[in-house]
């Protein structure tokens, strides 16, 4: 019986991920150690069985998660070729699926990414702002407050916000850094559809202080003024993602509490 377990589909098909994983990975390292570069010609996939001593299926299976990653690239009457990975289309991939379930707390950490990208922008989004850019985020803020003022946080709105603080990471003049944080807010934005628009006069005026710091080139009050303006997001993401709202009521499209209204 237990033969017969041991060469079971199941098992095949374990052992056989297994072997194809091992198999990447050692392709993985094999690539840096000869530092390949994009473009060069790495084997061919019947080169890949026959060096690594493995069958043809291992092997594509291996070159495939390679191609996934954009480490290989396939040509035709060329073989495989060193590509170049994509940072920003991978996180594209995994974002959604990694906050899917938030059994471990995944939407927290996801939020919390997003904050750090923001905040720790700011200087070099100060340094690198083009004074086009910085007279843009003005006229940004401006059209929020025209929308968010009679609308709260409805769809226009939102992606004004989206488009704002897109404009911060956008300064940096990093493409990294601006993928990464457009990846994360269009995932956030994107997992509060439905929920019920909240008051935005708290938004409105934070974004008009934080366009007025860059005018001034002041970097402590930018981050100052985000921090006080992303810190609802975390911790409570979990909640907006799953498009409940928190105990405490309401949040607007970055996260933070509504601000009450005074009697």
């Amino acid at each position: 019986m237990r033969a017969t377990d041991e060469k079971s589909p199941k098992n095949i098909d374990t052992l056989a991920n297994v072997l194809a994983n091992n198999l990447a990975d050692h392709i993985y390292r094999d690539t840096l150690e000869k530092d390949l570069i994009e473009g060069d010609f790495f084997m061919t996939v019947e080169q890949v069985s026959e060096h690594y001593d493995v069958s043809r299926t291992i092997a594509r299976e291996a070159v495939s998660q390679l191609r996934a990653l954009g480490i290989l690239q396939s040509r035709q009457r060329k073989g495989l070729l060193i590509g170049r990975p994509d940072p920003v289309k991978l996180m594209a991939r995994w974002v959604p699926f990694y906050g899917q379930s938030d059994q471990g707390g995944e939407v927290s950490t996801l939020a919390q990414l997003r904050y750090a990208l923001e905040v720790g922008a700011v200087d070099l989004a100060v340094s690198q702002a083009l004074p086009a850019q910085i007279e843009q985020l003005a006229t940004i803020a401006e059209e929020f407050e025209e929308i968010a003022s009679v609308h709260g946080h409805n769809q226009e709105s939102d992606e004004i916000d989206l488009a704002f603080h897109g404009l911060i990471l956008e300064m940096t003049g990093n493409p990294l850094i601006t993928g990464m944080h457009r990846v994360l807010s269009d995932y956030f934005h994107a997992s509060k559809e439905g929920t019920t628009p909240p008051d935005a006069t708290k938004a409105i005026r934070e974004h008009f202080l934080i366009a007025d710091a860059f005018q001034r080139n002041d970097g402590e009050a930018i981050r100052s003024l985000l921090r006080n303006h992303l810190k609802g997001t975390l911790g409570t993401q979990s909640q907006t993602a799953s498009g409940a709202q928190t105990a405490n009521g309401a949040q607007t499209a970055n996260g933070e509490p509504v601000a009450e209204k005074s009697a």
